[in-house]
């Protein structure tokens, strides 16, 4: 009786963990789906009309139209990449976005390079209707799920270890996390244009505490060499060199979290 007991409790913890499984992976397949929709708008669709946009460099807001659909993007011209003396590149921000692909976070908005009026850069697609963190915190705004705002929070802040750049770490630039606040409380982080210093070190006062185990799993799982392949025509050498040591780092530092507190 005792036996068909445990087995029973096996067979159920299989299919528990085989359903949850299959829903992880239909959602992932389903975000990247939408992810592929977003670039091939990007880059196919008609320029309507631009304007200046605020912010450091030459920016525009592009207004686009497939014929299907009529959206804004987020043109950024500026390519001042290391060894610039004062950097600020729109090729981060695609790096940033490739490595979010690889990690499956969905925290950066789908972006691609493009070429507008002979003009390269990288055009992003833009969030509508967003609330800033900064604003949440001055209007005192709290999400209807404190837990898993937090959780992401924290899953951002490996991020900004990973690519070197403090925003909600630190709170140098709660400007750059935007908040659907009327629709999920989904979370974007936008504007990596500083983004992979060429540190060996994680950033100092953005203590790595915790990260979902989702996260930690495909960390450990990422080589080196698919990283490569995927950022080689937006980073240099050194700049590549010191990222797959920070994530050497974030992936030594969550071991010593798990071996402390369990997963």
């Amino acid at each position: 009786m005792k036996n068909k007991k445990t087995l029973a409790i096996i067979i159920f913890a299989f299919l528990f963990s085989w359903t949850w499984f299959q829903s992880q992976s239909q959602a992932v397949a389903k975000e990247n789906v939408k992810q592929k929709e977003l670039e091939n708008y990007l880059r196919a669709a008609k320029i309507v009309s631009k304007r200046r946009a605020g912010g450091r460099g030459e920016n525009w807001i592009i207004n686009l139209d497939d014929g299907k659909a009529a959206r804004h993007g987020f043109f950024k011209l500026l390519n001042q990449a290391r060894p610039a003396i004062i950097t600020d590149s729109y090729k981060y921000g695609i790096a940033a976005y490739e490595l979010d692909k690889l990690l499956d976070l969905n925290l950066v908005p789908s972006v691609v390079e493009r070429e507008i009026e002979g003009r390269k850069g990288s055009l992003q697609i833009f969030i509508e209707g967003a609330l800033e963190e900064s604003n949440r915190r001055i209007k005192n705004i709290e999400p209807p799920d404190p837990t898993r705002f937090k959780n992401t929070l924290e899953d951002l802040n490996v991020f900004e270890n990973l690519t070197y750049s403090p925003s909600f770490c630190g709170e140098r630039e709660l400007g750059d996390i935007l908040i659907m606040d009327k629709k999920d409380w989904k979370i974007w982080r936008v504007d990596f244009s500083e983004a992979f210093a060429p540190s060996p070190e994680l950033i100092p006062g953005c203590e790595i505490t915790r990260c979902s185990k989702k996260l930690c799993q495909n960390l450990m799982k990422l080589e080196d060499k698919a990283i490569k392949a995927k950022l080689k025509h937006y980073l240099n050498d050194e700049e590549m060199s010191m990222l797959l040591k920070r994530k050497k780092l974030i992936i030594e530092k969550i071991k010593i979290l798990i071996a402390k507190k369990g997963e």
